[in-house]
């Protein structure tokens, strides 16, 4: 069996998976970030490709691998207990999940495909084999995606 990794409780202050649901109803295409270059539709499809991630459907170089699960756990453990506000702005993202700026997104698509991706992660039960990190509760995994969207929502003001 493989080593589960284990993680701290998200933060109090991070949204349900429903609450986020009802939190993407104030999110419109013309809403402006209070930080970073996304645009909303940019903004839904990296955190879509974030939950892909945790779905098993990017691919992770090996080197990645290895490096995410030594390090991977303290990193997870900083960021997960942070509060609405507290994670760092513009950090760097691994290319296979940015949104790419020159691409023109329809908000509407990728609002429904958000949603998708999110039921899905929802779904998610027992041990699940995330790409970077290895074996981890499927718990942690939404809690991880929750946090993440949190930090997005956040950032455009509907969190």
């Amino acid at each position: 069996m493989p080593r589960v990794i284990s993680l701290p409780d998200v933060a109090p202050d991070t949204p349900s998976i429903a609450e986020l649901r009802a939190a993407l109803e104030q999110l419109d295409a013309a809403r402006v970030p209070a930080w970073g270059a996304m645009d909303a539709p940019h903004m839904l499809c990296h955190c879509s490709r974030f939950m892909d991630l945790y779905l098993g459907r990017i691919a992770v170089p090996g080197w990645a691998r290895l490096g995410s699960r030594l390090i991977g756990p303290l990193f997870l453990r900083s960021f997960l207990t942070k509060p609405i506000g507290a994670t760092p702005r513009n950090m760097g993202t691994m290319p296979a999940i940015k949104a790419r700026p020159d691409h023109n997104l329809e908000f509407a698509a990728e609002r429904t495909r958000f949603l998708e991706r999110l039921a899905e992660v929802e779904a998610l039960e027992g041990v699940i084999q995330h790409a970077m990190y290895g074996a981890m509760k499927a718990d942690d995994a939404k809690a991880l995606v929750r946090h993440h969207t949190t930090h997005h929502f956040h950032q455009f003001g509907v969190v």
